[in-house]
């Protein structure tokens, strides 16, 4: 990731600064400027544009909006940045308080490509894009990408798990978690199918059945140390079902021969029983026959009587029909007579009304005329209130001519007010001139007092550490007289832990034979050696602990002294008191001065105010002058109307012409109403006449037709009549109550029962021997019992031979799923092998991605400590800790010092010492990410002092450090107050700070 340019708008000290980085890309560059001017502020712009975080996580966000940002005023960042050849812009505000609000106001987000489209437009949306861009969190950006101000230690420092975390985000190990725990999971699912198959192979055998055999369930209840040998059991029991079946089939063949006869005797007797039974039926039925002869008869004769009638059933019943409609219209006719005269006398009174309307047409005609020439007044609601109007507007028009008197006297007043006060503008601006100049010698002078002070605090602090240096010499002189007088002491003592290779090199030394270490011959074995004891041991050691811990500390204290005497050379000194008293006399200068410009101010206020009550006062004449002239046309128009009114109404007053214009137009509505409804009348009156004179002429029509037709039909009836001796009535009630069909039918079922009969009784005599019932109990008996043990035979042969196909079966998917659990046994063990190994449950303790990343770490500490024992003079190398607190993850880093040749803490070195190692493992870090493919990008580094912590040599290998870096094409940004990195810098960006603003630019 590289900034491009960044634009900062009410950031910190910035009001509106924008800085284009594209000048230095590929190249280191300083950014320079006095204490407090804003240069942190960069790299928080930078950091909160793609986090929403500040650079360093001990400051809040509220802290870097600009103190002298006003309410409307937005604090806002716009970084571009580019990253992997792409470039984005992305757009922050800040949250902040406002006045009136009760909640701050909410911070804002918004990502853009390059072509200006939006990616992402919401805080979280924005958050998760940058991750998904840069592939860093704030914590990581902060640890690898910049080295801020007190955090530039932190990555050195961190803990093996906050390690764990950067590395496995940097390189991706996160896959070998994924992987394992993938692995884990398919583990589980193979013990789960494994079990799951022992289950069902479990289960199986417990379906198997004996079929209540007591040598199988002996079988079924023995014990079986392999699936195999259930398998074999399941035979053994099947053989002992096979051969229970064959005793079950014997015993059925025999009882099914048996059943066969017996049902062969008992059918010949129920035969035998059923012909006796059914002649006796038959006879029954027979003379149940006889007795329904003369019912049969009866109904012989009256269908003959039927069938004779039915010859003259069209005739009947069309003379019939033809009568009854005669009658029916002769009534119609008469009903419509009476209508037809109905309907006269209605339209005779109807014809009647209509004259009377006529007569009052001419009246009705003019009343017509008058509302319509007035309708337009009805409902106007300024003719209604037109008096009222009226005196409205003269009274609005005497207002304004009172008010325009009044207004014009008090502009007169002010045109003269104005005429005898001046203001100066000239004046004015340069009194504000006056004022900037001393404030900014009143800042300048106070910023010298403030250095003059620094560098007092400097002195002090100097001539405190020279004493403290004294004082330490002075107990390093005690320790290193304590510890010649003990080593005196113990001058041919070794040390127990020399002693154990002492004693093992003497046990191999022979008189006259080679030392196995310097190849002379032993002359004579060396004598009893002396060893110090554990105390004497710890009392030199500590004798050597206090030296170090006491030349360390003086060290660091010449350290200061020197970085004390760097500051404070060059600088001119002057005396507090003459600055002070200059500075105050500045203040009073500077406070008259404000006296004179707020009284300036008051009187440029007091004319402000005039010029405005002048122009209000102008406008307020206007704007009435040209009311007055609305109201003079009003009242003309309103005159005009209400002569137009009172010509044309007839009226004086409204009220009076609405309640006679309300009543005439009513009546008319009356008139008009009743004359429609005449109309109407009489049409109607004139249609149903029409309607009554066609339905007569349909009626008598109808009569004259059916009269011929009951003439036409007479005498063929009247003949029948004389012939048969019945009249019509009689004719016609047979033909309605007949039911031919059913009386056929009845009949012609006798005759067929009777013959049926009479012929299957003489059939079943024929073949009956005797006439005596034979009985059936016994042999009912026989077969019922022969019946029930043939069932339970056959359900014993059913269940044995389920049982017998159910075990085969069993057995079946027992072999398979043994089988299959046998193939998934081996596949299992060598998935719980590589899970163990992947998961570090081995001899080694160490998982797979653990591995991984302590591989990168040492490849990382090899490339940070070619640079490292470059810079400290061979002295110090980052190792990887293997002591047991760091077994957990193995990513602690612990500093071996080739002086002392023994491991130190990491946090036991000086900072300068702990600069230079965050240094190069920063870089270290850097490199070895190039080395490997994909993924995050880190073509910057920015560099919050540190600096100031070097000695001139160190400096300088730092420095050639970081510019071979230039090659790679890296950005290195380095914020330091140290005079010799502006001497070798090619690009400075300069930050200025005037009147708590700053600006920049490169140099």
């Amino acid at each position: 990731m590289k900034p491009i340019r960044i634009n900062m708008q009410y950031f910190g000290p910035f009001e509106n600064e924008t800085i284009d980085f594209d000048r230095v890309r590929d190249s280191m560059f300083l950014i320079g400027g006095r204490t407090g001017s804003g240069k942190t502020m960069i790299f928080d712009a930078i950091t909160y544009a793609l986090y929403g975080t500040l650079s360093t996580s001990d400051r809040a966000e509220g802290s870097v909006r600009s103190q002298f940002a006003t309410d409307d005023d937005i604090s806002s960042i716009r970084l571009e940045f580019e990253i992997r050849g792409k470039r984005y812009t992305i757009e922050r505000t800040l949250s902040y308080s406002k006045a009136g609000r009760k909640t701050p106001v909410p911070p804002k987000a918004v990502l853009y490509d390059a072509a200006g489209e939006v990616l992402e437009g919401s805080i979280n949306g924005v958050k998760q894009k940058v991750l998904d861009i840069i592939q860093l969190n704030a914590e990581q950006f902060r640890q690898i990408l910049i080295l801020p101000q007190g955090e530039f230690k932190r990555l050195l420092t961190s803990s093996s798990e906050q390690k764990q975390e950067i590395l496995r985000t940097l390189f991706r190990t996160e896959r070998f978690v994924q992987f394992e725990k993938r692995l884990n999971v398919l583990k589980k699912e193979k013990q789960a199918e494994s079990e799951t198959v022992e289950a069902k192979i479990e289960g199986l055998f417990n379906t198997v059945s004996g079929g209540g055999l007591p040598r199988a369930q002996a079988l079924l209840e023995a014990d079986y140390p392999t699936f195999t040998k259930r398998v074999a059991a399941i035979r053994d029991i099947q053989s002992l079902l096979e051969a229970e079946q064959d005793r079950i089939e014997e015993g059925l063949k025999e009882n099914r021969q048996t059943l066969e006869t017996k049902r062969g005797e008992l059918q010949q007797k129920q035969e035998h029983n059923r012909k006796l039974q059914e002649l006796e039926e038959i006879g029954t039925q027979l003379m149940a026959l006889e007795t329904e002869n003369s019912e049969i008869a009866s109904l012989e004769a009256s269908l003959e009587e039927y069938r004779a009638v039915k010859e003259m059933e069209y005739a009947l019943k069309m003379e019939d029909q033809a009568l009854r409609r005669k009658a029916e219209a002769e009534t119609a006719l008469s009903e419509l007579g009476a209508q037809s005269e109905q309907i006269d006398r209605e339209l005779e009174q109807v014809l009647s009304d209509q004259t009377a309307l006529g007569e009052k047409e001419a009246l009705y005609r003019k009343a017509e005329r008058w509302l319509n020439s007035t309708e337009r007044f009805m409902g106007d609601e300024d003719i209604a209130h037109l008096d009222e109007a009226l005196a409205s507007l003269n009274k609005r028009k005497q207002e304004i001519e009172r008010e325009n008197s009044r207004l014009s006297k008090e502009l007169e007043s002010v045109e003269e007010t104005l005429a005898s006060e001046s203001w100066d503008r000239r004046r004015s601006d340069q009194l504000n001139e006056e004022k900037f100049q001393l404030d900014n010698e009143i800042s300048a002078l106070g910023q010298e007092i403030e250095e003059e002070q620094g560098n007092r605090r400097y002195d002090e602090e100097k001539a405190r550490l020279s004493g403290e240096i004294k004082a330490i010499d002075g107990k390093r002189e005690v320790i290193e007289s304590a510890r010649e007088e003990k080593k005196k002491r113990v001058k041919s003592r070794f040390s127990a832990a020399d002693g154990i290779h002492i004693e093992h090199l003497v046990r191999h030394l022979e008189v006259g034979s080679p030392c196995p270490v310097c190849q002379q011959n032993v002359e004579a074995l060396p004598a009893e050696n002396e060893y110090l004891s554990e105390a004497e041991e710890t009392e030199l050691k500590k004798f050597e602990a206090d030296l170090e811990a006491l030349f360390e500390e003086k060290s660091t204290k010449e350290r200061r002294i020197t970085v004390i005497e760097e500051l404070l050379s060059g600088k001119a000194r002057r005396e507090v008191a003459a600055l002070e008293a200059s500075l105050q006399e500045k203040r009073e200068r500077r406070t008259r001065l404000a006296e004179e410009i707020e009284a300036d101010r008051k009187k440029f206020e007091r004319k402000q105010q005039l010029d405005q009550r002048q122009n209000e006062l102008n406008r307020m004449l206007a704007d009435n002058r040209l009311e007055e002239n609305n109201i003079r046309h009003s009242l003309s128009r309103a005159e005009n109307r209400a002569e137009e009114f009172r010509t044309q109404s007839g009226y004086e007053r409204y009220e009076d012409f609405t309640a006679s214009f309300k009543k005439c137009r009513q009546a008319l509505e009356d008139y008009q109403r009743r004359v429609m409804e005449n109309e109407k009348q009489q049409q109607d009156c004139r249609e149903q006449k029409s309607r009554l004179e066609e339905k007569l002429a349909y009626q008598k029509e109808q009569i004259r037709t059916l009269t011929d037709e009951i003439e036409k039909a007479a005498p063929q009836i009247d003949s029948f009549t004389e012939k048969t001796g019945r009249d019509r009535a009689y004719m016609l009630s047979v033909l309605e109550r007949t039911d031919a069909a059913s009386m056929e039918a009845a009949i012609k079922s006798f005759h067929s029962r009777k013959e049926v009969l009479a012929s299957r009784r003489t059939a079943l005599l024929e073949t009956v021997e005797n006439r005596e019932f034979q009985d059936t109990g016994a042999v009912e008996d026989e077969i019922r019992q022969l019946e029930e043990k043939g069932e339970s035979l056959t359900n014993a042969r059913a269940r044995m031979l389920a049982n017998i196909e159910h075990n085969k079966e069993t057995s079946d998917k027992m072999e398979a799923l043994i089988e299959q659990h046998n193939e998934e046994l081996e596949s299992l063990h060598a998935l719980v092998a590589l899970v163990d190994a992947v998961s570090g449950r081995n001899e080694q303790k160490v998982s797979l991605e653990r591995y991984v990343l302590t591989y990168y770490l040492d490849r990382i500490l090899h490339i940070a400590n070619v640079r490292l024992l470059e810079m400290t003079n061979h002295r110090y190398e980052l190792r990887r800790s293997t002591s047991k607190s760091s077994r957990k993850t193995g990513l602690d880093i612990e500093v071996f010092d080739f002086y002392n040749n023994r491991p130190r803490h990491i946090t036991s070195l000086s900072g300068g010492e702990s600069f230079q190692a965050a240094l190069t493992l920063a870089l270290a870090l850097n490199e070895a990410l190039q080395q490997e493919s994909g993924g995050i990008s880190l073509e910057t580094m920015l560099i919050d002092e540190g600096f100031g912590t070097l000695d001139p040599e160190t400096l300088d290998m730092a420095v050639n450090t970081l510019m071979e870096l230039q090659t790679h094409g890296k950005m290195v940004g380095i914020i330091s107050h140290v005079e010799e990195l502006k001497e070798r810098m090619d690009n400075i960006l300069e930050v200025t700070a005037v009147n708590e603003r700053s600006t920049t630019k490169f140099k």
